[in-house]
């Protein structure tokens, strides 16, 4: 097959070879969509995985340029020559028409600038069944996240796109600046930049790619997936001014939970300069309860004391979060205005 011009490249970084590599690079090389590159990119001695490889000429090999999977992936951004960058990592299954589709959603009429994609959880031995409750409800939230005012209402949760899904333009990928190498997830990190520079996010329809979760992922295993860190990526976002909460001009904050993602939040905003007035909790315990020095009071109370300050929701639990969104909107506030949703 010889290659022209590709419209795609995949950047996919190796970290080690192992099992479901070789699957991970097959799964992208029998893409419908065959006008693509395919970027290996990993340690100095790459080129020693030639043959380990299929004989294909859309696989390049590169030497990151940096160490870790921000230098991996910023080297692959450099050196890529599609017009579209995709993303892959080296233990994941694309669906064949996943390059298609994606491609096609981009090139479509919804304005999508910087897509992702549906997702399934599948264990070590490429089994579905087996992904406990958690992992499967965790699934079906990021697919049912698709367009661009959802997925955006859902940047405070979580990364609302998969990150081994990403697919953008490469006018896209070089107004993010690629991925900032820092304590903290760099995927997380990217599309919250996305959504602050007003860069249109979306997800066609349809499950395209399966997700490996097994003990050595890189977020099980590294501290930059801390949950302090995702905390603080949040309240970054939301302290600029481009989130367009008012924090950034001084609106103060009270913060709905009273657990350990409310500390978080509590120690994140106020490390960016924002005054966080107190926490509500439905279980208040007493008249005098405080946390990191300031007032419990209960969701009763929250209306009176609110005045014009953000309310954000520091609950973990989807159960506790639906019944955080009813009460808000009993009380007629607006999402991305009077409140946000967080985790």
């Amino acid at each position: 097959m010889e290659l022209l011009s590709p419209l795609i490249s995949v950047l996919l970084p190796v970290r080690q070879w192992h099992e479901s590599t070789l699957s991970a690079i097959q799964s992208i090389l029998e893409q419908t969509h065959t006008a693509f590159e395919l970027l290996l990119i990993g340690h100095d001695d790459v080129a020693q995985l030639a043959d380990k490889l299929p004989a294909d000429p859309r696989i390049r090999l590169l030497a990151r340029q940096q160490p870790g999977i921000v230098g991996a992936l910023n080297t692959g951004l450099k050196l890529a020559q599609g017009q579209y960058f995709a993303r892959m990592d080296d233990d994941d299954i694309s669906h064949p028409t996943r390059l298609a589709t994606q491609l096609a959603y981009l090139q479509g009429e919804s304005g999508t600038q910087l897509c992702g994609a549906g997702i399934r959880f599948i264990d070590s031995n490429a089994r579905s069944e087996t992904i406990a409750s958690g992992n499967q409800r965790y699934a079906q939230w990021l697919n049912s996240l698709q367009h661009d005012q959802e997925i955006r209402a859902s940047c405070y949760i979580e990364c609302p796109l998969p990150h081994p899904t990403f697919m953008a333009h490469r006018d896209v990928w070089q107004q993010l600046g690629g991925y900032r190498d820092f304590d903290g997830p760099e995927d997380y990190d990217l599309i919250l930049r996305a959504m602050l520079l007003g860069i249109r996010l979306g997800k066609p329809p349809g499950i395209l790619l399966d997700w490996r979760e097994h003990p050595d992922r890189l977020t099980h295993n590294d501290q930059r997936y801390r949950r302090e860190a995702f905390t603080h990526c949040r309240a970054w976002a939301a302290t600029q001014p481009q989130s367009g909460l008012g924090l950034a001009e001084g609106r103060s904050v009270w913060l709905c939970g009273s657990g350990r993602n409310a500390r978080h939040w509590y120690d994140a905003l106020t490390q960016y300069g924002t005054t966080v007035n107190g926490f509500v909790d439905i279980s208040r315990h007493g008249p005098h309860r405080s946390k990191r020095g300031k007032p419990v009071i209960s969701y009763e109370q929250l209306p009176e004391q609110r005045g014009e300050a953000l309310v954000i929701c520091a609950l973990s639990q989807p159960g506790a979060r639906t019944a955080f969104v009813q009460y808000c909107h009993d009380q007629q506030w607006q999402d991305l205005h009077d409140y946000i949703l967080g985790a």
